[in-house]
């Protein structure tokens, strides 16, 4: 709500919710930013030498790039959640609830009282970007990296314009959308859409590149991606369009629909206040009905993230339980996390290969790389000659320290478990996540607590949210 003593001030103390009017409340969500980011800067070190390290340098690297990098996407993120959250309060859903009917009719001027909860947004998301953003920076330079000034600002106004773009789209689609609901799914979809659109443009190369980020201007070179001179346009369209669709729609009043029953031969019709025709007032229970559809569809996808996650579970407990002479086959195939470089580049570190379970009478091929047992030990080599009772093995990469051969070996056929059929990299990372203290609360703990207490954690939301709506009304 907005008054005109004061105004900008209001809305302004109330970007950070339950009417907390102290900057304590903004600060508190930056630090809590940058800490997070951090965090996460360090949760993801324990995937160093995994298929992560391999795609995503830029976020694994002993520098700020990398801790700031990982900022501005978890700002964005955050963010995001937290419009979703507190989309009732923050944006222009007020004005279908006509809060600003009777104050426009006393003849407060709507195009002021739109700047200034515009403005008290923007400035609030650019205070609590910037006050993480110097946060994470401090926390990095305790780990004593080598402080390179020439990407910060580059860094920084990235970060700025994602923040910016989704603020517009989330003002947009709170003057455009009908119901709450649909305005949240399209939030979180405009959320999505941005970084495909970035990795389509190509403006993921720019950003990831620590010498190309060294100069501010390379961000606004369509030249090598139109993402940046896109978002600016977008930007400055969205704000006109909101300003024009603010004052326009402040000025009617918006009629409740109403829910109660009626017979089958009645029709029950409002005048639209535009046209000043008759118009059925039936749309209300459609879009009831399609907000449960819409609520069913998200609670089915969340029982199959669960039963996805405890299946991962599984896997991972059936794996780790993998040891000499009680190998685990699921489906014929015995999954194991490689760990070694010893044969590299067909098995990488980390990642997890699969061997078709085969007994001694299996024809085994010059060529194939096997697992087998010798000495109560598991080995993943390479035949490279194959004799009647016999193989010869040996590794594919030696370290430096190592003589080229000097791993060669010859085994009974006998000793072999299995062939090897092919690996998935990104599985073996997430196992090796899955093994540490945070994998195991993100993977086992919070889906245990999902499946048992679901009913609880919805109906805690729903308070939360009606409260939150007599509020802001």
């Amino acid at each position: 709500m907005i008054y005109r003593n004061s105004y900008f001030k209001k809305e302004l103390r109330q970007s950070y919710t339950d009417n907390k009017t102290s900057r304590s409340r903004k600060m508190a969500f930056a630090l809590f930013s940058g800490l997070v980011s951090f965090a996460l800067y360090f949760l993801l070190q324990t995937l160093k030498g995994s298929v992560v390290e391999d795609t995503f340098p830029e976020i694994m690297q002993p520098s700020f790039f990398s801790t700031i990098y990982i900022y501005i996407h978890m700002s964005f993120v955050l963010n995001t959640a937290y419009f979703i959250i507190n989309y009732d309060y923050l944006f222009f859903s007020e004005i279908r609830k006509n809060s600003w009917y009777l104050l426009v009719h006393m003849n407060y001027n709507p195009a002021m009282m739109f700047f200034a909860k515009f403005f008290a947004l923007v400035y609030s998301v650019l205070w609590t970007y910037s006050v993480g953003f110097a946060f994470v920076v401090l926390l990095t330079a305790f780990l004593r990296y080598t402080f390179v000034v020439a990407y910060i600002p580059s860094l920084y106004f990235a970060g700025i314009i994602d923040l910016f773009l989704i603020s517009l789209i989330t003002m947009m689609i709170s003057l455009y959308s009908g119901t709450v609901t649909y305005a949240r799914y399209m939030i979180f979809s405009s959320a999505a859409f941005i970084p495909a659109l970035k990795q389509i443009s190509g403006f993921y190369k720019i950003l990831a590149n620590r010498v190309t980020m060294q100069n501010v201007m390379n961000l606004f070179d369509s030249g090598r991606s139109v993402f940046v001179p896109f978002a600016v346009f977008f930007i400055i369209l969205s704000f006109l369009a909101c300003s024009v669709r603010a004052r326009s729609t402040a000025r009617y009043f918006s009629s409740q629909e109403d829910d109660m029953p009626f017979p089958e031969d009645v029709s029950l019709l409002r005048i639209n206040l535009k046209t000043g025709r008759l118009e059925p007032a039936v749309k209300g229970r459609k879009e009831a009905g399609i907000n449960k559809t819409l609520n069913m569809t998200v609670s089915v996808l969340l029982i199959i993230l669960i039963c996805a996650l405890l299946m991962f579970n599984l896997l991972v407990i059936l794996i780790n339980a993998t040891t000499p002479g009680s190998e685990v086959a699921i489906l014929g195939a015995i999954p194991y996390i490689f760990r070694s470089e010893t044969m590299k580049p067909e098995i990488m570190p980390n990642d997890l290969a699969y061997f078709k379970k085969v007994d001694a009478d299996y024809d085994i091929d010059k060529g194939q790389i096997i697992i087998f047992r010798q000495d109560n030990t598991i080995f993943v080599e390479r035949v490279i000659d194959d004799m009647e009772d016999y193989l010869v093995v040996d590794i594919d990469y030696y370290p430096s320290v190592h003589q080229t051969g000097s791993m060669r070996k010859t085994i009974k056929r006998e000793l072999v478990i299995g062939v090897f059929t092919g690996r998935n990299r990104w599985l073996g990372a997430l196992i090796l996540f899955a093994n540490t203290i945070f994998g195991r609360v993100l993977f086992l703990f919070i889906p245990a607590v999902l499946l048992f207490y679901h009913r609880q954690l919805r109906g805690l939301y729903m308070r939360s949210r009606r409260t939150r709506q007599k509020v802001s009304s």
